[in-house]
């Protein structure tokens, strides 16, 4: 009797097993899954953003060079200037900006792959130990019950 019910406790314990890795290897992949579809959205939104927003800055700065033409009464030179500016802006860039931005993308980043309300997976391994240890002294009191 007693050699059944361990036997039968080994087999529970290994489809409790089987059934944790099986879990766990799906919550991965739906993970996965979350953490490239973020990636994709934010990849698509930086492209037509990022290109729109080229378009406007291409056709304001167009009209700026030749607003600055007609005051400076020759055309390229609001070409120059426009482009003098672009220039500075892009030093200031390197000099300044590198840091930055690599702060705010590994930020923005960081923040789409892990979400902050998602449980840790020792939490989860806990959660699930609790459990089963849970469902053990359930059936041992069964099984005592049984017995008397």
């Amino acid at each position: 009797m007693a050699f059944s019910s361990l036997k039968e406790s080994l087999n529970q314990v290994a489809d409790r097993i089987e059934d944790y890795s099986v879990s766990t290897a799906e919550y991965y992949k739906l993970r996965l899954f979350k953490s490239t579809m973020k990636g994709a959205i934010a990849l698509v939104n930086l492209l037509v953003y990022g290109s729109l927003s080229l378009f406007v800055m291409l056709f304001i700065s167009i009209g700026a060079a030749f607003w600055l033409g007609t005051f400076f009464e020759h055309h390229y030179v609001g070409f120059l200037l426009i482009g003098a500016f672009y220039g500075i802006i892009l030093i200031f860039m390197f000099i300044y900006g590198r840091k930055i931005i690599e702060r705010n993308l590994l930020h923005k980043f960081s923040s789409l792959l892990y979400d902050e309300d998602e449980l840790e997976p020792r939490k989860a391994a806990e959660n699930e130990l609790t459990n089963y240890q849970e469902t053990l002294q359930e059936e041992q009191a069964r099984s005592e019950n049984f017995s008397n």
